[in-house]
Formats: C-alpha cells, sequence, structure tokens
C-alpha cells in the first residue's frame, strides 16, 4: 500500500492536531487534498490513502477518550471526564458508522480496548487512594459503558 507524502500530512494532522471533533479535521483536510487548485491539491485520493484519513480520525479518537480515562489528569483544565468520554465513543461509533467501516471493527477490538482503557483507570484511582464514585456519577459510568458496548 503506497501513500502519497501528502496524505500521510493530513494523517498525522488529524491524529496530533485533529482538536476535540476530529472528522471536522477530516473533512478539511479531504477538501484540501481533494479541492482543485489554488484552495487545494487537487488529489484523487485511493481507497488505501481513504482509508487512512478515516482510520487517523478512530485513532484520534481513542486518544481523546484514554485522556478522559487517565487518572493523572484529572487536576488538568484539558481534562474532561467520563461524561465526556461517553459522548466521544458516541461520535466515534457514528463515525465508524457513516464511514463504512462497520464491517472492519466488528470484530470488537476497539471495545475490548475501551474495556480495558477503564480497568486501568478504575486501578490507578485506586493507586491514588481515589474511587470511580468520586470523579464520576453512577449515571455517567453506566452511559459510558453503555455506550462502549454499543460500538
Amino acid at each position: 500500500m503506497v501513500i502519497r507524502q501528502e496524505v500521510l500530512q493530513e494523517v498525522e494532522f488529524i491524529l496530533y492536531e485533529g482538536g476535540e471533533i476530529p472528522e471536522v479535521c477530516f473533512w478539511n483536510c479531504f477538501f484540501y487534498l481533494t479541492s482543485p487548485p489554488p484552495e487545494g491539491l487537487g488529489l484523487s485520493l485511493t481507497q488505501e490513502e481513504l482509508k487512512a484519513l478515516k482510520k487517523s480520525v478512530i485513532e484520534r479518537y481513542l486518544v481523546i477518550i484514554e485522556r478522559d480515562l487517565t487518572a493523572e489528569f484529572i487536576a488538568k483544565p484539558f481534562y474532561r471526564g467520563i461524561s465526556r468520554a461517553a459522548v466521544n465513543v458516541r461520535r466515534l461509533k457514528n463515525f465508524i458508522k457513516n464511514s463504512g467501516l462497520e464491517e472492519e471493527f466488528k470484530d470488537g477490538v476497539l471495545r475490548r480496548k475501551l474495556k480495558r482503557l477503564l480497568k486501568r483507570f478504575e486501578a490507578d484511582l485506586k493507586r491514588l487512594g481515589l474511587g470511580l464514585e468520586k470523579v464520576a456519577t453512577k449515571e455517567e459510568l453506566r452511559e459510558f459503558k453503555r455506550e462502549v458496548e454499543r460500538l
């Protein structure tokens, strides 16, 4: 699979600079890559290149969700909490569905990864002398678990 350098740069941009709603960044990158000059590069993307862009959105969502399931970040200004993680799991699920990638992720790999992140979060909280109930309500935790199960 050969992906052009211009596309790889946009993949990295989505992954590292994609903001809180990475599909917005995806569409900006897509239009930049495919719009004719002077607005864009005028490229015709291959299926592999398009898939690489889409997968970078998924990876960006996982980074954001992991951030909000990292105990050491609780006191940081960028920490959003488990309720925001649930919102991002829902957005991730919708992006996968709307991008035609459902078949690729039907094996539950993302669900298992998110469950592991939650377990690690709980263990890290205990290590810090906190319980999950100190950082999330029962309803927030229930909503997160529900969204993960729907993924």
